[in-house]
């Protein structure tokens, strides 16, 4: 009886850790102007605006609407020195059919 109620409890709890978890913002529909951001492998987006994305996933390309944007970014490459390493919210405007290529520089 307490193995099936602690199982429960566990169950209960790594649920509502994954509702926790937020996919990515939804993109712009296929005819409405975007601009397209870039992140090499070490870099992570764990926040695009409000909406916080799952630094699991792994983001290389993202199309956003274009105008103000605050990211939210983490460093995940090989320098043990900076694994971890979060930048301050990052003010972007974009323009409509620009890319943006990020990258990493320790």
């Amino acid at each position: 009886m307490q193995r099936s109620i602690c199982f429960l409890m566990l169950i209960g709890v790594w649920l509502g850790l994954m509702g926790c978890a937020t996919t990515l913002p939804e993109p712009p529909g296929d005819v409405q102007p975007y601009a397209l951001l870039v992140l090499p492998e070490s870099i992570r987006l764990l926040a695009l605006d409000t909406q916080t994305v799952d630094a699991r996933l792994r983001i290389r390309e993202m199309r956003v609407t274009p105008g103000p944007h605050t990211l939210r970014l983490a460093y995940v490459g090989n320098s043990l020195q900076h694994a971890g390493q979060q930048a301050d919210p990052l003010p972007l405007e974009t323009q409509a059919g620009q890319q943006y290529v990020f990258e990493a520089k320790t």
